[in-house]
C-alpha cells in the first residue's frame, strides 16, 4: 500500500455546541497539519440532513503514516481536550485511496459503507463509484478500508456534487454526511 491513505471522522455533536464550538473545532483542527505524514486536512459542515453533523478528513502521505498519526500526542489532544466535550457521537474509518486528490471550498458529501463481512471489496469500490457518477461530482476521494476490524468497508468523499442523495446499496448500509466544506490545510 504506497498510496495515500484518508482518515475520516464522523462527528455528532451535542445541542449545546455553540457555533463558537464549532469554530474552535475547525482552528484546532488546522494545527493538526504539522503532524509528520498529513497532507490535507478539511472540515465538512452538515447541511442539517446527514448521519453526522461534522466530517473532519485528513489526507496522509501513505499507510505508514496512518499509525503514527493516529497515536500522536496532538491528534490524541485534539480528540481528548477538543472533540470530546463537543460530541455526543463518533465514528469513522480509514480508506486507501483509489487516487490522489485535492478537497475543495464548497458544496460536498460524504458516504461510507457498512456492509456484510462476505462482500468482495470490489462490490464495495462499484456501489462507492457508482454513487459518486450518480451525484455528478467534479473531485472525489474514494477507497476501500485500510485493515480489518473496521465498521465502515470504504467510503467516498466527493466535492461540487450537483445531487447528493442517500443511495440504494444493498446489501450495505449507508452514512451520508452533506454539506459546505473546507480545506483547512495543505
Amino acid at each position: 500500500m504506497t498510496g495515500p491513505v484518508l482518515h475520516l471522522d464522523f462527528l455528532n455533536l451535542t445541542p449545546e455546541a455553540s457555533l463558537e464550538g464549532r469554530r474552535q473545532l475547525e482552528a484546532a483542527a488546522r494545527e493538526l497539519y504539522s503532524i509528520d505524514g498529513v497532507q490535507e486536512i478539511g472540515f465538512l459542515d452538515s447541511d442539517g440532513g446527514s448521519d453526522f453533523d461534522v466530517a473532519l478528513w485528513f489526507k496522509l502521505r501513505d499507510f505508514a503514516a496512518l499509525e503514527p498519526f493516529g497515536t500522536s500526542p496532538e491528534y490524541t489532544r485534539f480528540l481528548q481536550g477538543t472533540v470530546a466535550p463537543l460530541i455526543r457521537g463518533f465514528a469513522g474509518v480509514d480508506v486507501n485511496l483509489e487516487a490522489d486528490f485535492q478537497g475543495a471550498d464548497g458544496a460536498a458529501a460524504c458516504l461510507a459503507l457498512m456492509g456484510p463481512d462476505e462482500a468482495y471489496d470490489f462490490e464495495v469500490r462499484e456501489a462507492l463509484e457508482a454513487w459518486a457518477e450518480a451525484v455528478e461530482a467534479q473531485g472525489v476521494a474514494l477507497g476501500i478500508a485500510a485493515g480489518e476490524r473496521q465498521v465502515y468497508r470504504g467510503a467516498a468523499l466527493v466535492f461540487g456534487p450537483r445531487r447528493a442523495g442517500r443511495p440504494e446499496v444493498a446489501p450495505f448500509r449507508t452514512t451520508l454526511i452533506r454539506g459546505e466544506a473546507r480545506v483547512l490545510g495543505t
